[in-house]
């Protein structure tokens, strides 16, 4: 008897699938909250290796290099002060280097918080 029973019992209680329903809405929710902070973070990236590219080898200095990260920040409607950036002398030109944090609320008083680092050297 008891194994005619295991067969007609199959699937998920209403419990279990509340609990399941939860935890997708979750993660799902900070995956949407994370996202736009990725992409930001891809388009710093971009702009750091164009900036390395288009000044490399023209002998820049650190107003130049702070000039046209502000230039590029505000076409691609970035908000981070350049000031953030630390342009370092290397042995080979500068380094360029930055360090923040993103936040993005997650549910009340939880936030979610991603630190990023980059770095580039810009060659003379």
């Amino acid at each position: 008897m008891t194994g005619s029973m295991r067969r007609k019992q199959a699937g998920m209680t209403a419990l279990g699938f509340l609990l399941l329903a939860t935890l997708a809405g979750v993660v799902g929710l900070a995956g949407l909250k994370i996202t736009p902070m990725y992409i930001k973070k891809m388009r710093m990236t971009t702009i750091m290796n164009d900036v390395q590219r288009d000044l490399g080898g023209q002998s820049p200095t650190p107003v130049t290099i702070r000039q046209e990260m502000a230039k590029r920040f505000s076409v691609e409607d970035i908000n981070l002060d350049v000031e953030k950036f630390k342009i370092a002398q290397s042995k080979n030109g500068y380094t360029l280097h930055v360090q923040y944090e993103d936040r993005a609320p997650y549910v009340a008083d939880l936030y979610l918080v991603l630190a990023f680092d980059m770095q580039v050297e810009i060659r003379r």
